[in-house]
């Protein structure tokens, strides 16, 4: 692992309490012009550093640029980062959540806030898994808990996390795959809720599915002028669209909780991981 830091100047975060952290790789390095220009456009006003970590090839515009080197994986990256941002909390977002709308800045302190005075591990912003009376309970201001051992109590969606329950939760992993679908179960013993709130709050759009263009990324792109290189990722094919239906098919009609048990005990996906 690499030990780089670029920097464009920016601080710790709004009273050093929090680091926006958008985690990406070489392979998806052409989603961060898209990235930062909407998010600059549809967040002029974030209060935090805006910090990307990657393997060696970093995008302009972010606050600062963690270069974490070659030869590891999305965890390995992640925790690289970790240990080069001092904030207690960190807003974690992926290279292909493109900012779709304004983002409210007010109603993302006061989530912040309620993160740090319930003690939260993880206040996600976006409820994604619906959160069911299978899979939840109520929690004040609102916000709903997921259940601790349940199917994506632990995932990627854009939220805020304690920074030392992060680092904990990623030791060990390799892939986002295993992070959200090992970690929802390694979390039983944890004291800490884990929140969502009822409706989405952070406007994002998942562009990018399976290494392809999704059809509203591509969309969100053009109504913004945002140009985007097709040579590197195009839309997917019929055999994805195929794969992807039969997959909604079945987590449609099975639960959620023992699917994911399955394709953890036998490392379904592999072929899946991305770096």
């Amino acid at each position: 692992m690499g030990n780089n830091d670029e920097s464009n100047g920016g601080g710790a975060g709004a009273g050093g309490v929090c680091t926006v952290l958008v985690c990406s790789c070489d392979k998806y390095s052409d989603l961060h012009g898209p990235f930062i220009t909407l998010f600059r456009k549809f967040w002029p006003d974030c209060p935090f550093e805006v910090v990307l970590v990657t393997e060696t090839i970093a995008g302009g515009g972010f606050d600062r640029a963690i270069l974490a080197g070659p030869g590891g994986n999305w965890a390995s990256r992640l925790s690289f980062a970790l240990g080069g941002i001092q904030t207690p909390y960190i807003l974690m977002l992926c290279d292909d959540y493109l900012l779709s709308g304004n983002v409210d800045t007010g109603l993302v302190l006061r989530r912040l806030s309620q993160a740090k005075e319930f003690g939260a591990a993880n206040l996600r912003m976006i409820p994604n898994p619906k959160p069911t009376p299978a899979n939840s309970s109520p929690a004040p201001h609102g916000l709903l808990e997921y259940r601790k051992g349940s199917a994506y109590c632990i995932a990627t969606q854009a939220g805020f996390w304690e920074r030392g329950f992060l680092s904990a939760i990623t030791a060990g992993k390799g892939s986002i795959w295993e992070f959200e679908r090992r970690g929802s179960f390694e979390v039983c013993g944890e004291k800490r809720p884990l929140l969502v709130t009822p409706t989405q709050e952070f406007p994002f759009v998942d562009a990018v599915h399976k290494g392809y263009w999704e059809k509203a990324g591509l969309a969100l792109c053009m109504a913004n002028g945002v140009a985007v290189d097709l040579a590197r990722r195009g839309r997917p094919p019929m055999r994805v669209h195929a794969i992807e239906a039969l997959k909604r098919l079945v987590f449609a009609v099975f639960p959620w909780d023992a699917i994911v048990r399955v394709q953890n005990a036998l490392d379904l996906g592999a072929k899946e991981r991305r770096k």
